[in-house]
């Protein structure tokens, strides 16, 4: 087994460990003070052979270690393996394509997360991001304004904006509340 999937497999298992509410709640305890069976069972009013149970899984993943009788968190280790998780959690950097105007805009707009943090002012941003958003739109296909919401929401909650500017901007037309991507000449 290579580092990357012994790594993969020990994330594996502190996530798996830290999933049970009781674990997190000893783990919790542990992290201000080392504490026996006796007084982690009489705090959490848990049987003592239930709370051994948790601490047997913690100590399996290396996650807390026992002093004579009593039971200490390794802190560091949690921390570690929490900011591991933490980082693959972050979605990736999104990848824009354009000139190196359109590329800095859409940067400077959209969150890594790939929502939008505000509606530009300046008509030549905002065309950068119409035109982002229109790739949503296929050519041809008749979307009811619910269905326009629900596609752009995910982008910025003020739904009416983002349509407005679209049809106002040529992107999109509209007839009775149905929109559809115009074709570029």
């Amino acid at each position: 087994m290579d580092t990357t999937e012994q790594n993969q497999d020990e994330l594996k298992s502190f996530m798996k460990s830290m999933a049970n509410p009781e674990r997190i709640k000893i783990a919790g305890l542990l992290g201000v003070e080392t504490l026996s069976v006796t007084d982690l069972s009489e705090q959490l009013g848990m049987e003592p052979h239930d709370v051994q149970r948790h601490l047997d899984q913690l100590a399996a993943n290396g996650l807390i270690h026992k002093e004579g009788s009593l039971y200490k968190l390794d802190a560091k280790k949690v921390e570690k393996l929490t900011r591991q998780v933490l980082a693959q959690s972050h979605p990736p950097a999104l990848e824009f394509e354009g000139d190196e105007f359109e590329v800095k805009t859409l940067r400077s707009y959209f969150s890594r997360d790939g929502s939008l943090k505000s509606i530009p002012t300046q008509q030549k941003k905002l065309m950068v991001i119409l035109n982002y958003l229109a790739r949503d739109f296929q050519p041809g296909v008749r979307y009811p304004e619910s269905q326009v919401n629900q596609m752009l929401r995910k982008y910025h909650d003020d739904t009416a904006t983002l349509r407005r500017n679209m049809v106002d901007n040529g992107i999109l037309s509209r007839e009775k509340g149905i929109y559809w991507r115009v074709e570029p000449a």
